[in-house]
């Protein structure tokens, strides 16, 4: 796969998503590669061909966190799209991206981000099947995703994360801030790859 750049969640919101990732069912025999641990986050590119350093000229010289809202959980037929919940494509997200992508095919590094803005959940082997994917899917229904909680002015849908415990009860996650970007390579199983370069996102960061 090459090198990717991701946005991902402050470190407090990160921890709390990790905890509900879906592990390796216990009842079921599955794959080693499926349900392997993962970092949440959103792709804002990918290439095989660009240098850690042409990801770095295409990150924008100013950089403010980037308000990421959930929007619905999907079951998608691709090991890295296997179940994610698709994000609303706000004008802040959808600008950053756009300039990375831009800056990245002018350095001819060929980008992709497919089916951008997504934040997956699981990883699911193709050899377990969509079957697999969607029992995963209903098991976060039934523990950890509440759909349609809230409504959105644009009429889309919406889920929340039922992230854990605390002593008022249940840490909801209806979206996120992504106040880091990271450089990833993304060679080999998902347990290999390669954090290069971590970028902390603060209000007015300029990036050196």
């Amino acid at each position: 796969m090459g090198l990717s750049l991701w946005l991902v969640p402050n470190p407090t919101q990160l921890q709390l998503i990790q905890k509900v990732l879906p592990k390796q069912p216990k009842t079921r025999p599955v794959s080693a590669a499926s349900y392997p641990d993962i970092t949440p986050h959103i792709t804002l590119a990918s290439s095989g061909k660009a240098t850690q350093d042409a990801f770095l000229r295409a990150i924008p010289s100013t950089l403010h966190p980037i308000p990421v809202e959930f929007q619905k959980l999907e079951v998608g037929d691709h090991y890295f799209r296997s179940v994610f919940i698709s994000v609303k494509k706000t004008t802040e997200l959808v600008a950053l991206h756009e300039h990375i992508m831009a800056a990245l095919d002018r350095d001819g590094a060929s980008p992709s981000a497919p089916a951008f803005p997504h934040m997956s959940i699981s990883y699911i082997a193709d050899e377990d099947g969509a079957a697999e994917r969607k029992n995963a899917a209903d098991e976060l229904r039934d523990i950890t995703v509440v759909e349609g909680s809230e409504t959105d002015l644009d009429g889309a849908e919406t889920v929340v994360l039922r992230c854990g415990d605390s002593e008022e009860g249940y840490v909801c996650l209806a979206r996120f801030e992504g106040t880091e970007v990271w450089i990833v390579r993304c060679e080999g199983p998902v347990q290999h790859w390669q954090v290069l370069h971590k970028i902390t996102v603060t209000p007015d960061v300029t990036v050196t």
